[in-house]
C-alpha cells in the first residue's frame, strides 16, 4: 500500500482560487492523501467551496480533515495543521496555487530513493530553486545537495535559493526531531516559510533537489507581497520577517558566534529585500539611496568581512552588483568563469534583456551603470512604444535572433523561456551569472577598500 502524504494547507479567503488548487489535488498519481485544510477564518465563501470539494476528495479515496478557526494568520493555521499530522510524508502547498499531477509522487518517489534524507524541494513552474543562475547541463533529475557547514542557510537567508515551503516535501518524523510544532511563532504571522526552512537548514547535512517543475505559483495582486506598494508596508514586512527569522534562529543555532553572523545576514537581507522593493516603484526612488546607505553601514560596522564598502557603491555600480558581492563572500561562492562579460560586450549584434518583470527592475539599472546597456528588453506584456530605463520594451520575436545576437536572461530560471531561446543560434546567459562577473570585476575600483 501506498504511504500516506499529509497535504497542510491554510486557507484564508481564497473563495476565487480555492478550487483550482483542489482540483489539481484531485488529479495526483497518488491515492493515500491526507488533506488537511484550515480554515483560517475566512468570510468571503471559501468555507463554502471547501464544503462542496469534502464529497469530491473523500469519493477520490483521500482522507479529508476540516479545522475552522478565528483568523490568527497563516503561521498559526500551518502550526495547527501540523499537529494533525498522521502521515509518513508531509507537504504545505498553498491554497491558490497548482500542483503538477506528479507533484506527490515524484517526490515521494525520490524520497524513498534517498531513505537518509528528510527533505526533497522540486522546482516552481517558472523558476527554479536555485534561482537565477545557468542550469548545469547532464545532471540526474534527483541531485542529493550538501549542507556542509549550514552552507545552504546561509544561501537560504540571503534569499540565493527559492524561500517557498510549498515546494518542499518532508518526512513527518522530522516534525518533531526539529519540535516546529512547539517553536513556531504565531504572533508574527505574514510567513511560515523561516519557521520551516531555518531549522531544516540547521539541522540537515543534505536535502534532495528534483530538477522538475512540479508546482505552479500564481501572483496574485491581493498577495502579501504584491500589496506592498507603500514605504511604510515594505518597511514593516522587512521589519517583521527580519524579526521572525532572528528569532527562529535563536531556537536552531547554540552558537553565539554562530548566531551573531547569522544575524548579521538577516540584516542585510532585510535592507536587501527594501531596496529591491523599492526599485519596482519609481514613485519610492527617494527612499532608495537611504536603505542602500543602512545597507553599507551594516556591512562596515562588522568584522565578518575583510573590507568596507565604497559609500558611493549606488552611484557608480548601483546595489544589485555591490549585494551581490557581499553576499558571494560569506557564502564562500566563487563563481566559474563564464567568460560572459567579453561576449556581453563585444556583441556583434543585437544584446537582449529578456524580461521586465521584478528582476530586471531591480537589477537591469545597475547593469547599465557597469556599461551592458541592452538594445532591446522582451516581454511578453510590451506593447507599443513601451520603454525600461530609457530601452525600447518589446514583445519576444525568438525567430529574429541570430548568432550574433545575446540574451541576458532576467528571469529565475524560467524554462519555457529558456528552451525557446536554445533553438536558436544566438548567446544565451542568465543575469546572475553575469551579475557574478561584474561583482568580481568591480569589486577592486568602487566596491571594496582594504582594512588597513
Amino acid at each position: 500500500m501506498q504511504p500516506r502524504v499529509s497535504m497542510v494547507m491554510a486557507c484564508y479567503n481564497k473563495a476565487k482560487y480555492i478550487s483550482g488548487m483542489l482540483d489539481s489535488v484531485l488529479a495526483q498519481k497518488w491515492d493515500n492523501i491526507e488533506v488537511i485544510l484550515i480554515n483560517d477564518g475566512s468570510y468571503d465563501g471559501t468555507r463554502e467551496v471547501i464544503y462542496q470539494y469534502e464529497e469530491k476528495l473523500t469519493v477520490r479515496g483521500y482522507t479529508v480533515v476540516i479545522v475552522d478557526q478565528e483568523n490568527m494568520g497563516v503561521a498559526a493555521a500551518i502550526r495547527n495543521g501540523l499537529k494533525l499530522v498522521t502521515g509518513e510524508f508531509v507537504c504545505m502547498p498553498d491554497c491558490d496555487d497548482l500542483l503538477h499531477e506528479e507533484y506527490v509522487s515524484a517526490m515521494v518517489k525520490a524520497l524513498y530513493e534517498f531513505p537518509d534524507v528528510n527533505i526533497v524541494v522540486c522546482n516552481e513552474v517558472r523558476n527554479r530553486w536555485d534561482i537565477g543562475f545557468a542550469p548545469v547541463i547532464g545532471l540526474p533529475e534527483t541531485i542529493l545537495v550538501s549542507n556542509y557547514n549550514q552552507d545552504l542557510l546561509k544561501k537560504y537567508i540571503l534569499r540565493k535559493i527559492s524561500t517557498s515551503v510549498a515546494v518542499i516535501m518532508l518526512r513527518s518524523a522530522l516534525i518533531y526531531k526539529l519540535d516546529l510544532i512547539k517553536n513556531f511563532i504565531i504572533h508574527l504571522s505574514q510567513t511560515q516559510e523561516d519557521q520551516i526552512w531555518i531549522p531544516i537548514l540547521s539541522s540537515e547535512k543534505s536535502i534532495l533537489h528534483l530538477q522538475r517543475p512540479l508546482y505552479s505559483y500564481i501572483l496574485r495582486e491581493d498577495s502579501i507581497v504584491t500589496s506592498q506598494i507603500g514605504i511604510q508596508q515594505i518597511r514593516q514586512y522587512a521589519e517583521t520577517r527580519s524579526l521572525l527569522s532572528q528569532n527562529t534562529l535563536e531556537n536552531c543555532i547554540d552558537s553565539i558566534n554562530k548566531l551573531e553572523f547569522y544575524f548579521f545576514l538577516v540584516i542585510l537581507c532585510k535592507y536587501s529585500f527594501i531596496v529591491r522593493r523599492i526599485s519596482r516603484n519609481h514613485q519610492l526612488e527617494n527612499y532608495k539611496e537611504y536603505y542602500v546607505k543602512k545597507f553599507i553601514e551594516a556591512v562596515n560596522d562588522t568584522d565578518f568581512l575583510p573590507y568596507k564598502l565604497n559609500e558611493n557603491l549606488n552611484q557608480k555600480i548601483g546595489f544589485s552588483v555591490g549585494f551581490n558581492a557581499v553576499s558571494n563572500y560569506v557564502t564562500q561562492y566563487f563563481s566559474e568563469k563564464m567568460n560572459t562579460l567579453p561576449t556581453v560586450r563585444n556583441t556583434k549584434g543585437r544584446l537582449i534583456a529578456y524580461g521586465a518583470g521584478f528582476v530586471s527592475k531591480s537589477a537591469l539599472e545597475d547593469f547599465i551603470k557597469c556599461n551592458i546597456v541592452p538594445d532591446e528588453v522582451w516581454d511578453i506584456k510590451a506593447q507599443q512604444g513601451d520603454q525600461l530605463f530609457e530601452i525600447p520594451l518589446k514583445q519576444p520575436d525568438f525567430d529574429s535572433l541570430k548568432t550574433e545576437d545575446t540574451v541576458i536572461i532576467f528571469l529565475y530560471g524560467n524554462q519555457d523561456v529558456e528552451f525557446e531561446l536554445r533553438k536558436t543560434d544566438s548567446k544565451i546567459f542568465y543575469f546572475q551569472d553575469v551579475l557574478n562577473d561584474l561583482s568580481a570585476e568591480y569589486s577592486g575600483e568602487f566596491i571594496v577598500k582594504q582594512i588597513k
